[in-house]
């Protein structure tokens, strides 16, 4: 199952119309019977305001193409990294599981494309099943109304009526979109992604066929790799890991890097270790706030290296070698 956001445009009208007509979406929605002339009317207002940033409205559609609803970020504070979101389904498509893959492609702009942090979900007490809904999302954090008074206070005036409210964490969907898939295959095609974090193919092609081979995942897309070698029965090195750069940027990394220790410690590891370079300023931190100390440096590892490497305008030379214990 599968669903598509496009954004609004007049030729969606009619089926939008139908949907929203019917009585079990209008009542929970709270709108007054209308005619296609204001679905049109709506439609145009939700283009200009996304013209204007103010929000970010998609239809829904199906496998199939077919309009099965909207969805839309509203009110988006850059300052404050948030926004609410709104959505609804047609009755003919409810309980099928396109609530949460609607949800999920949603928030993909919300914290990978707007880079927010946070995105409020709101439903009126009265609508029971709105908040059912809610509350099957595995990474929502619900009843959050005392740790945000403001923005509960101000939805509860906007809807003129009690109000419940939930939040969408960055952290909880990147953690709930990432996971780790073992790699069965030849190992040839992911020689891209493993040169991301080593550049020299002759280097690379001297391990990569050895331990354990994870693609990182963010939903069914690729967006990495990591590549772990056993040194012991109880040290195992993190001898790869990258994102492609398409997905960099997003927290990725930080919970690959968790499911990754995770794995390790569950195969009866003690201790996982990873090098990074001299010159990799940022890979130096990564893993220092990921828990990891340092441990050795190995002095001019990167020397023999068939052409020299430069990051932040260093060669890199030693290799700095961090260790956690799991």
């Amino acid at each position: 199952m599968a669903v598509t956001l496009v954004k609004h445009n007049i030729k969606y009208a009619e089926a939008m119309h139908a949907l929203s007509s019917m009585p079990q979406v209008r009542d929970a929605l709270g709108l007054p019977a209308g005619k296609v002339e204001d679905t049109i009317n709506f439609i145009k207002r939700e283009c200009i305001d996304e013209e204007a940033g103010k929000t970010v409205p998609r239809v829904v559609l199906n496998e199939e193409g077919q309009v099965i609803g909207v969805t839309a970020l509203m009110f988006i504070d850059h300052n404050k990294k948030s926004c609410h979101i709104g959505s609804w389904l047609g009755h003919e498509f409810w309980g099928k599981g396109y609530n949460l893959e609607a949800k999920n492609a949603i928030l993909e702009i919300a914290f990978f494309e707007l880079g927010l942090e946070r995105v409020f979900a709101g439903a009126r007490k009265v609508n029971i099943r709105s908040q059912k809904a809610q509350e099957k999302i595995p990474f929502i954090r619900l009843g959050v109304e005392r740790n945000f008074p403001q923005e509960h206070s101000w939805l509860e005036v906007k809807e003129k009526q009690p109000c419940v409210l939930n939040v969408f964490e960055r952290e909880d969907f990147v953690r709930h979109c990432t996971s780790l898939e073992k790699v069965e295959e030849s190992r040839e095609s992911y020689l891209p992604q493993l040169l991301i974090a080593d550049e020299s193919e002759v280097a690379v092609r001297q391990y990569m066929n050895d331990g354990d081979l994870y693609e990182i995942k963010c939903g069914e897309k690729l967006a990495g790799i990591a590549l772990l070698i056993a040194h012991s029965t109880t040290t195992v090195e993190l001898k790869n890991i990258a994102i492609v750069s398409a997905f960099q940027g997003r927290g990725i990394g930080k919970v690959a890097l968790q499911k990754i220790t995770a794995i390790s410690a569950s195969q009866g590891y003690k201790n996982i270790i990873v090098g990074t370079a001299n010159s990799s300023i940022d890979n130096i931190a990564f893993y220092q706030k990921s828990g990891f100390r340092m441990e050795a440096i190995e002095k001019d590892f990167f020397g023999s290296y068939p052409e020299p490497i430069y990051e932040n305008g260093i060669r890199a030379l030693d290799m700095i070698l961090f260790s956690k214990a799991l």
